[in-house]
Parts: structure tokens; C-alpha cells; sequence
């Protein structure tokens, strides 16, 4: 049975039994289940929410992220073409007309590491069109710290950089970032709202928004200096007296945290056995019960589950799908019943809305001279993506042998490295089409320099065995040519790094090497802190431009990148 087929079922088992009352609700459930009037004493409450968005205001091609779902032609089960704010303003316009109390909230990351066409103008075209969407409010996502907080509280303020506004007439962001967890370390007071309350049919519901507190591990550390990040269910925890005191009836936790999920976007069920544990799913456990609802992001997964009764949801990625998660309270803002669907935003249903089709061209014509350039023509494209026993991806062996031929140029340079999570998107290639520098920026899209530096041998042994992978999946470094390592993992033991070698011969721990990596590694970012003890630094150049410049110069590369450079044994 669908799933808002099952709301409807609900709505009308739970009507009163009495008189014309009865007669009249089952006449309307027979005829349209999505029309039923809800009793004064029944509120319903629809929330949408997006996470991860990133940027991507213009529409996506399918990506292994995608809602995977029955080809139109062919029934094949597979990603499909999804996302782009025009697309996600249809869907939005047509579910909120379908639902009398509605609010558009996301869970953090709506930019940074965005596509060219976002990030070219600051992202300042995002937050604009996620404005006029009617976003409400967004929890912090680490990524939209990429530029630090005062970058961000410039966007959020309308505020135009010394250099002027990127993006004309920017008014910046409509709705609050929260971020209840996020302190000034000398005054030990919140930078950004913990919190806002809206009132719904008579009820006061509080967001409460919180950012991952691992968020110092993922961007440079310049980005977030004098600011500390506390334990997110502690936090939201300790809120509940002071949101009570205000007035709120419901209370929606929003955190920019979340899980891996191996099942489908949607489980009527909300069992999910395909969610694995992890440090979402530990928070949603330790949330007091005030808490009606997790909506969830950072995992960029599309999940609809309940962890101890209570809807646990996240809508994928990019704008690929939107979550509604409808609540039915009572008059004091009791929880009666909580529900959850996943709609993917295709491309192929929907048709676009034209004033958002009109954003997105502005966009592409003021970035167009650098987006388009071509880099090269090549047979074959890149992949993150790994096949066992290998923990190096075909993306990434390309990426840090780029970053080595270009730091080689400058400097002498032994290996190279880059970290997985900074690899964004795959490297596609059409027959007889150049790939451009979007492409290739899309791919790394934080701007990092290339930092080299000398660390010992056992350094570099240490910075390996600390990023071996938990689980199967790319390792978290990847490295160049010229860096092999293999590694083991017994059952129910920690991974173990068996052998290293630089240019075919055993590591020698005494000795010094020189490693090029990009900025974000360089600091320590990704708990690489073993790098922020490297010696006689030198910057190098730009990740994007050694790239580019290896892929024009070097018609072989894409030849010599095939994995085996890490392998568990």
C-alpha cells in the first residue's frame, strides 16, 4: 500500500463513529483519500526537508547518489537524472498545496564544495533561490563554514565582499542558520541561534539546530579558530527546559549529522535493517523524548526510519529527493502519529519552474568564460568508487600523480597524497567531447593549495595506519604512483598496516620525505594531525590547476591509474 495511502487509512479508522459525521467522512475517503478534513482536535504538520544541497542549483546527471528507480523505457532499475532548484520548486509547490500546515527546513550544507556555477559567485545564488523556495531554517553544516564564519555571516547578513556582491541584488539568506553546539571559546556564548519557534494551527514548534562536533576535522582550521563544537545530544538536551519556558508545545531536532544506510530510501515499515550504526544514530538514541522527530544530513543518504519509535529521516543529496515528514499532534502538541516518504525530484516528472529555470541561466551566463574552457579530450574517464581488495580508486591515483608532476616542477618532492573525502564528484567523459575546467573543478571544489612538506618515515607510517579503512570502501588517503601499501584486518580486530614502499623499496622510518598535499591535509584536517608537524613548508600551487595542467600535458595519464597501489591482504 503507498505510503500516503496509509495516512488516509489512518485518518479515516481513527474518525468518529457517529451519525452524519461518519457518513460524511466515509463518503470523502472513498472518493479522495488526500482531501480528508482533519478534526480541530487532530493537527497535522507537513515538514519538508532537504540536506547537502552543496550548490547544486542546476539540474544533475545521475551520479551512483541519485534515486535509483524504474527506467521510464526500460524498467531497469538505476540512478535517474534528479535535483536542480527549478526542478525541487515544482515538487515543493505541488506537496504544499496538498497540506494545510507546511515548513521547508534543511539540515545544513546547502553550500560549499558546490559546482562552478554556485561557487564561481560565492554561493550567493544558492542562498537567493533557497530564499525565495521559503526556506526557514537550516542547521549548520561544516561545509558551510568552508570560508569561516565570517564569509558566512556576510551571505546570511545580504552583505557584499570588498570586492562587491557576486551575485546582483543579493539580499543573502532569509532563514537562520542554527547551530546550538557551536561556541565562542573566550566567551563561551553561541555565535548563531540554537534555535527558532514558529506557530502552526495554534501550536508553538521549535527547530533546534546542532552541526556535527567533528566538524574540526573536516575543514582547515583557519575556517573555524576560536570556536568550539559540543556534543550535539548533550546540547539539544539541555535546551529542553528553555524551549519549554518559550512556550514550545513540539520540539524538531535538525542536526547535520547522520548514518549509512544499505536500504531503500523509503521503508514503509521504518525498520531500515539496512541503516548501520553509527554516530547519528547514537545521538537519536541519547535525544530526550521531548524531541517529536531527527531530521538528519551529512551522510548525503535517503532514509525514512524510526530508532526507538522516533522518525529518523535525511534526504539524500543535492536536491535528488525532499523528505516529508508528516506529524499528527493533538491541541497541547502531543505526538499521536508520525509518518515519513521520500519523493525524488526527477527530472522526467516534472517540469521545471520558470523562474527558477531564469535563475539558474543568469548563473550560467556570469560564469560561463571559465567554466567552459576546455582541458583536454580524453578515451576514458574516473571513478571514487573501488573494487575489492583495492583501497585506491581510478580518481584518485589520477588525482595525486597530477599533484606530484606538478609539485616535481616546482620542488623536489617524493610521494604524493590527497584525502577521499575531498574528491567530489567522478570524472566523466563523453566520446569526442573535451573535458572542461567545471568538470575538473567539480571534482575539487575547495580551492586547496598544495602544501609540501618533510615528514619522517615513521610519520608517514603513522599518518597511514591511522587512515586505514574501517570498512570496505575507498581508504581515506589516497596516493600516488610511487606509494604502495597492503594492510589486514582479522575478525573483530583493528586494521593493520602490513607493508609500505616508496619508488619499490621498504620505507625506511629514519629517513626524511618530502609528500605534497593539499592545504586542508596540511592542517591537519581529516585528523590528519601528524601533517601540522611537517617541516619547511613551501605552497606549490592550486589542486584544480595541477589537474588541469596534467591532464593537457600528459595524454598517458589516464592509462596509468588502473588500483592495486593500496590492497588489503
Amino acid at each position: 500500500m503507498p505510503l500516503f495511502h496509509a495516512f488516509a487509512r489512518f485518518q479515516c479508522a481513527t474518525l468518529p463513529a457517529v451519525g452524519a459525521l461518519l457518513l460524511t467522512t466515509l463518503t470523502a475517503c472513498t472518493t479522495t483519500q488526500q482531501t480528508v478534513a482533519t478534526p480541530p482536535s487532530r493537527i497535522e504538520l507537513s515538514i519538508f526537508s532537504i540536506n547537502d544541497f552543496h550548490g547544486h542549483i542546476q539540474p544533475n546527471a545521475p551520479t551512483p547518489l541519485s534515486p535509483r528507480l524504474p527506467d521510464p523505457k526500460t524498467g531497469e532499475i538505476k540512478p535517474q537524472p534528479a535535483g536542480g532548484v527549478a526542478y525541487l520548486a515544482t515538487v515543493l509547490d505541488k506537496l504544499r498545496a496538498q497540506r494545510p500546515n507546511t515548513v521547508f527546513v534543511a539540515a545544513g550544507d546547502l553550500m560549499g564544495a558546490s559546482p562552478q556555477l554556485s561557487s564561481l559567485l560565492k554561493d550567493e545564488p544558492t542562498l537567493s533561490a533557497l530564499s525565495e523556495l521559503g526556506l526557514m531554517a537550516s542547521a549548520l553544516g561544516n561545509h558551510d563554514m568552508d570560508a569561516g564564519l565570517v564569509e558566512l555571516l556576510r551571505k546570511s547578513r545580504g552583505e557584499c565582499a570588498s570586492a562587491g556582491c557576486a551575485w546582483p541584488e543579493f539580499k543573502g539568506a532569509s532563514f537562520p542558520f542554527l547551530a546550538a553546539n557551536m561556541f565562542d571559546v573566550d566567551s563561551g556564548r553561541r555565535v548563531l541561534p540554537s534555535h527558532t519557534i514558529r506557530e502552526f494551527a495554534g501550536l508553538k514548534v521549535a527547530f533546534v539546530g546542532a552541526v556535527t562536533r567533528d566538524t574540526p576535522k573536516m575543514i582547515v582550521p583557519r575556517s573555524i579558530a576560536g570556536l568550539r563544537f559540543a556534543d550535539e545530544a548533550e546540547t539539544l538536551n539541555a535546551l529542553v527546559p528553555e524551549l519549554r519556558a518559550a512556550g514550545a508545545q513540539v520540539l524538531v531536532a535538525i542536526m547535520h549529522e547522520g548514518a549509512m544506510n544499505d536500504g531503500a530510501a523509503n521503508d514503509p515499515s521504518y525498520a531500515c535493517p539496512g541503516l548501520q550504526q553509527g554516530r547519528g544514530v547514537e545521538i537519536a538514541r541519547q535525544l530526550d523524548p521531548a524531541y517529536a522527530m531527527v531530521i538528519s544530513g551529512h551522510t548525503h543518504q535517503a532514509y525514512t526510519c524510526k530508532i526507538d519509535g522516533r522518525l529518523f529521516v535525511q534526504a539524500g543529496s543535492f536536491g535528488g529527493w525532499v523528505t516529508e515528514s508528516r506529524l499528527t499532534l493533538d491541541a497541547t502538541g502531543k505526538l499521536l502519529d508520525a509518518q515519513a516518504i521520500n519523493h525524488p525530484v526527477l527530472q522526467g516528472q516534472y517540469a521545471p519552474n520558470p523562474a527558477f529555470v531564469a535563475l539558474v541561466q543568469r548563473a550560467a551566463a556570469l560564469t560561463a568564460t571559465l567554466r567552459n574552457k576546455p582541458v583536454a579530450k580524453l578515451a576514458r574517464g574516473a571513478q571514487r568508487t573501488v573494487t575489492a581488495p583495492f583501497g585506491d580508486s581510478t580518481l584518485g591515483n589520477l588525482i595525486t600523480d597530477a599533484h606530484l608532476a606538478y609539485a616535481r616542477k616546482r620542488t623536489a618532492v617524493d610521494v604524493a597524497m590527497t584525502n577521499s573525502g575531498g574528491i567530489r564528484a567522478d570524472l566523466s567523459v563523453e566520446p569526442g567531447r573535451m573535458v572542461t575546467v567545471s568538470e575538473l573543478f567539480a571534482i575539487q571544489p575547495f580551492g586547496n593549495e598544495l602544501i609540501a612538506l618533510t615528514i619522517t618515515g615513521a610519520q608517514l607510517q603513522e599518518l597511514l595506519r591511522r587512515q586505514l579503512p574501517k570498512r570496505p570502501g575507498a581508504a581515506s588517503v589516497q596516493v600516488s604512483h610511487n606509494l604502495n601499501y597492503q594492510w589486514s584486518q582479522a575478525e573483530g580486530a583493528d586494521p593493520q598496516l602490513d607493508a609500505v614502499t616508496v619508488n619499490g623499496k621498504p620505507i625506511d622510518p629514519l629517513r626524511d620525505y618530502r609528500v605534497v598535499v593539499n592545504s586542508f591535509m596540511a592542517d591537519g584536517g581529516n585528523d590528519l594531525n601528524v601533517l601540522r608537524r611537517g617541516r619547511d613548508r613551501l605552497a606549490v600551487g592550486m589542486d584544480i590547476d595541477a589537474l588541469t595542467e596534467w591532464l593537457a600535458d600528459n595524454p598517458a595519464a589516464m592509462g596509468q591509474i588502473e588500483p592495486g597501489r593500496i590492497r588489503r591482504n
